[in-house]
């Protein structure tokens, strides 16, 4: 399978996706320090550099996967919610999942989410064609020393739309 990453950061999630067998197609990355880190390891990826420069030239991915900029949702942030001026950013990724239509969405963000957006994700997932499941997963589930609540929300085509 294929992904494209969105908001890659330095691209932790693009590991873990490569760990499991994947496919690196593309990457969206704003940050200079960030995108230095993802061209030494990722050189040889398609970049962007502003997820607003993504359009339908893009190549086709099995997976779109990316945490959306969290400051206007985080409890420890701006409290904008997710119309927020960077968390607001959502609807970037909204469009490219209307956009691609690809077989699944990856989408990683901080536990606040669920109680400053998750509706507003929820609906646009289901306003373009799919069904989504989420779940918090903390890092000491996963053997670190610290908690760090994180909310991953899959999305995949529902059968009504006559696409699977």
């Amino acid at each position: 399978m294929t992904f494209g990453s969105l908001f890659a950061g330095i691209g932790g999630l693009d590991l873990g996706l490569e760990r499991a067998g994947m496919t690196c197609k593309w990457q969206v990355e704003i940050e200079p320090f960030c995108r230095k880190v993802l061209e030494k390891h990722w050189h040889e990826v398609k970049k962007y550099g502003n997820v607003k420069n993504v359009d339908e030239g893009a190549e086709y991915v099995d997976v779109l996967a990316g945490g959306f900029p969290c400051q206007d949702i985080s409890y420890a942030g701006f409290v904008d919610g997710i119309e927020g001026a960077r968390s607001g950013l959502w609807a970037e990724f909204a469009r490219i999942v209307r956009l691609l239509r690809p077989r699944y969405v990856l989408v990683e963000n901080v536990a606040a989410l669920l109680d400053r957006g998750l509706g507003r994700v929820l609906g646009d997932f289901s306003a373009s064609g799919y069904n989504a499941e989420w779940s918090i997963v903390s890092s000491c589930s996963m053997g670190a020393t610290h908690m760090r609540r994180r909310l991953f929300v899959v999305a995949y085509p529902n059968s009504f739309d006559g696409w699977s």
